[in-house]
């Protein structure tokens, strides 16, 4: 039987106070996170969206580890962190339960859209299956070791390994040291750089950089194959990956970056970067309880591309280059008021381009973006935000900016149902050519258990 993932906000707050006390003031400790966590799983069993397979097994509801689903409180981030479980059962045997290990969802869609070029326009209106996504060997086991596993299915029957790594942690509530290797999401932030209240990202996070011809990298699309360390004391995490990178060649005729994860997914013999590795720094600070924290950013790769004019199925080292790139971000969140917060991201990268009149892929140029919100958690099944972005996939190019202004709904049922609406108007600005609009609509229905 599915019981209601409810629990009552005078509970919920004798819960995390002794928590909000200890990070009010300076050298907080930790340990009171353990009598929260003793206190929240001895209220009503739940559901939670994001992964239900740990609430079932803690007996916990979903307000114990989100703000608003699919965001974490600072609970929930250490839960994470900690591999699966709570920081001071590290040490401790962990066995697995089926019922504890497995989660599936699916997510329906309605999306409405006029896109409008300056001479062409055009409008979708498409009921859709966005994806079917099962989480298999989502657990923690042994003393010191987690595991997630993420595999989602589209409606072209694409395939896709979201997540599939093991987690080693050692160390106790206080501070801990963790290692985790596989495939995964390109990193783990808290409050402005978690996931998104809305259903779309910032555009800095989801539009590559661009002078002659896209360099394909977006910091967030993409699941590498990589192997990540990470030390967490206190309300401080820092964590330093090596990823795989990303391999860019021929689909169906046009040019598609993958990551180069394993099977055909790797990097060819012969090109100049194929046994390159990319790496990333990603720090997190957590300021308090209810998502309020800063987060840094930094990644430097390489990925070979296309010669500009070249043909996809003629792709091959002689007619690419090597583009050595770089990115940094700061990501910012505050709860102005219980019912009031705000948050905001600043990136900038530099990458490579190739100049066809010189045969030369010497010269550098430079993206940058921010996006700036505003959201209101209005009450625990309702979250509205406004925000806007602005990108800049090459600054020394004149027009090619792309902004957009989203507002949306979240609406967490808080038993393994949840509705997000969004809209979305954006423009795309084109060097010697009409602006492109976008105005997009979307509903999508998301069941979890």
């Amino acid at each position: 039987m599915v019981r209601r993932c409810g629990l009552p906000i005078a509970l919920l707050i004798a819960a995390v106070t002794p928590v909000a006390a200890a990070s009010s003031g300076s050298g907080a400790s930790v340990h009171t996170l353990a009598d929260a966590s003793a206190r929240l799983r001895a209220y009503e069993a739940g559901y939670f969206n994001a992964m239900p397979n740990f609430a079932r097994k803690y007996n916990m509801a979903c307000t114990g580890c989100h703000t608003t689903i699919p965001r974490l409180n600072r609970f929930g981030y250490e839960f994470r962190r900690a591999g699966y479980r709570l920081p001071e059962e590290l040490g401790e045997e962990q066995r697995m339960k089926f019922e504890n290990t497995f989660a599936a969802r699916i997510q329906p869609r309605y999306d409405y859209a006029r896109h409008n070029t300056g001479t062409t326009k055009s409008t979708t209106n498409q009921l859709t299956l966005a994806e079917v996504t099962l989480y298999p060997l989502s657990a923690s086991f042994g003393k010191w070791y987690g595991s997630l596993v993420e595999l989602s299915l589209s409606a072209e029957d694409f395939f896709e390994v979201e997540n599939a790594y093991i987690r080693y942690t050692r160390g106790d509530s206080t501070q801990a040291i963790s290692a985790r290797v596989g495939v995964f999401h390109p990193f783990e932030g808290y409050g402005a750089s978690d996931r998104p209240f809305s259903l779309s990202r910032p555009l800095f996070q989801t539009v590559a950089a661009d002078h002659n011809g896209s360099t394909y990298f977006t910091p967030w699309n993409f699941d590498q194959s990589g192997l990540e360390v990470a030390y967490a004391r206190g309300r401080t995490s820092v964590a330093a990956t090596i990823f795989n990178g990303l391999v860019v060649r021929d689909d169906e005729g046009a040019f598609k970056a993958f990551p180069a994860a394993g099977g055909n997914l790797q990097r060819v013999a012969g090109f100049s970067g194929h046994n390159s590795k990319d790496i990333q720094l990603f720090v997190n600070q957590v300021l308090r309880l209810n998502g309020s924290g800063i987060s840094g950013y930094f990644y430097s790769g390489s990925v070979d591309l296309p010669i500009p004019g070249t043909a996809s199925p003629a792709f091959a080292p002689a007619t690419s280059f090597s583009n050595h790139f770089y990115r940094g971000a700061l990501y910012g969140s505050w709860m102005l008021a219980r019912r009031l917060g705000v948050q905001g991201g600043f990136q900038w990268g530099q990458d490579h381009f190739y100049d066809t009149t010189a045969a030369s892929a010497s010269g550098t140029f430079k993206s940058s973006g921010f996006f700036a919100e505003v959201f209101a958690p209005l009450t625990r099944n309702l979250t509205s935000g406004l925000r806007y972005d602005s990108f800049r996939p090459a600054t020394d190019v004149a027009s090619n900016g792309r902004s957009a202004i989203t507002a949306y709904a979240n609406v967490p049922l808080l038993d393994g149902l949840q509705f997000i609406g969004e809209f979305q108007h954006a423009t795309q600005r084109r060097p010697n050519l009409s602006d492109v609009t976008d105005d997009k609509f979307q509903i999508r229905v998301i069941w979890i258990w």
